[in-house]
């Protein structure tokens, strides 16, 4: 079987210059896992998404993914039993799939005394954040099934469009007309600004985290909830804010920051008919340079992104690429959008919420789950954050230095402090909008 290589999977293959175009996420239990069960699981998710067990296949025309026999799966999972369960849960997350090759998906159970961990890099061309956490719902679902019955096959496969259509059938034709001749924010948003990395010594693939407990987390609701202001809010102003202070900014530079957008929001529901990638990017540009108050500097954020995100924000110029993609081939597009677009240096995801409630592996308590997004390149920098159980975890990927990973750490740490010394222990204090 042949699959389409839709328009943001071959983007995402052309953004292996800035990244390695992996998905990472880990899962941390409070006992063991059914290993067996596991693998049968994951072969059978293999099976509803056969994209998983595929190889990207280049072409003059339009690439396409190629189904691969069944008959290696269980080379896509691993079992490791160790005493230093967060070094090999480190050393699993940074490695990377092979397109061409596939499959698209590695997976691998860490084992420590008495719990397990799992672990799971998946090829970005598959799917978006929002996309992976439907394939953990997925996984978690089948093996549950799978422990109360052996034979369990589901009923319905999660198929359907994975292309970027499923977005334009929700427009008026009128709407799509006019999105068409719009082509801001699609190909150059970049302030031209950098995080201070050394790239002095050997570089190595790392992944930061740091945790904001659900006690803070609570505190930021209660701060986003009597100002009218999202988390995202309060955390963009917070990463603008941290990333003023370890910057030098030349007179008359602002940072510029794009933002994460998810395009399920236009489809009813919010569901997409399949695991894909709808992600696209909105810009958040506050004006002037960050020298406002925390709270001055969260309410501009605010206004800023509520008129990006109204309308038709994220899909400015997606109509037109769509149709490049489509139109040209394959050979053509690819150095032409090599040429054309520039991939900026600063950004930030918010993948969101991992539910708890789906994230359900029989009877075997989660402890703990967290999810970020590709490793990038120097210069390019990235912040992620995923929540789970109401407790925030940052990340921050890196190919770098032993330096630079000390300095991403400290950024965390620094990130952090904006949040405490102001949204946490200073935010309830007044209406903020007046």
């Amino acid at each position: 079987m042949r699959y389409p290589a839709e328009m943001f999977d071959q983007m995402q293959f052309f953004f292996q210059e800035y990244n390695d175009h992996q998905l990472h996420g880990a899962i941390y239990f409070a006992g063991r896992l059914d290993r067996e069960c596991l693998k049968k699981a994951v072969s059978l998710s293999m099976d509803l998404v056969p994209i998983l067990r595929s190889r990207y296949v280049e072409s003059a025309w339009h690439p396409f993914w190629e189904s691969m026999r069944a008959g290696h799966d269980d080379d896509v999972v691993a079992c490791v039993d160790t005493d230093c369960i967060k070094e090999e849960i480190d050393r699993f997350l940074t490695g990377k799939t092979d397109e061409f090759r596939g499959p698209q998906l590695m997976v691998r159970i860490v084992g420590g005394p008495d719990r397990d961990a799992l672990c799971i890099v998946m090829n970005h061309m598959v799917c978006d954040g929002a996309g992976f956490k439907e394939y953990l719902y997925l996984l978690s679902s089948l093996y549950t099934n799978l422990r109360r019955d052996p034979d369990y096959r589901p009923s319905d496969a999660p198929g359907g469009s994975r292309s970027i259509n499923q977005v334009y059938r929700q427009l008026r034709l009128r709407d799509r007309l006019k999105l068409l001749f719009t082509r801001k924010d699609v190909t150059r948003h970049d302030s031209g600004l950098a995080f201070p990395l050394s790239g002095i010594g050997d570089k190595s693939p790392f992944i930061a985290t740091h945790k904001l407990l659900r006690s803070r987390f609570q505190v930021l609701k209660e701060y986003g909830k009597k100002y009218g202001v999202t988390i995202n809010d309060i955390v963009l102003a917070a990463y603008l804010r941290a990333l003023s202070r370890v910057m030098e900014i030349p007179p008359g530079k602002r940072i510029i920051m794009p933002c994460a957008i998810d395009l399920r929001r236009f489809i009813t529901g919010g569901k997409a008919e399949a695991i894909c990638n709808l992600t696209s990017t909105i810009i958040c540009d506050i004006g002037a340079e960050i020298g406002y108050s925390f709270d001055d500097t969260v309410i501009r954020v605010k206004q800023d992104m509520d008129v990006k995100k109204g309308g038709f924000g994220g899909l400015n110029g997606l109509v037109f690429l769509d149709i490049l993609f489509k139109l040209v081939p394959y050979t053509k597009v690819k150095p032409l959008f090599k040429e054309k677009f520039i991939n900026p240096v600063l950004f930030i995801t918010n993948i969101g919420v991992i539910d708890k409630s789906r994230l359900a592996f029989d009877n075997l308590p989660v402890l703990d789950a967290f999810v970020t997004g590709s490793i990038k390149y120097p210069p390019y920098f990235q912040l992620a954050l995923t929540s789970f159980d109401e407790a925030i975890t940052f990340s921050i990927n890196l190919y770098g230095t032993a330096s630079d990973r000390e300095q991403t750490e400290n950024f965390l740490r620094i990130l952090d402090d904006e949040l405490q010394n102001n949204a946490i222990d200073n935010g309830v204090r007044g209406d903020v909008s007046k």
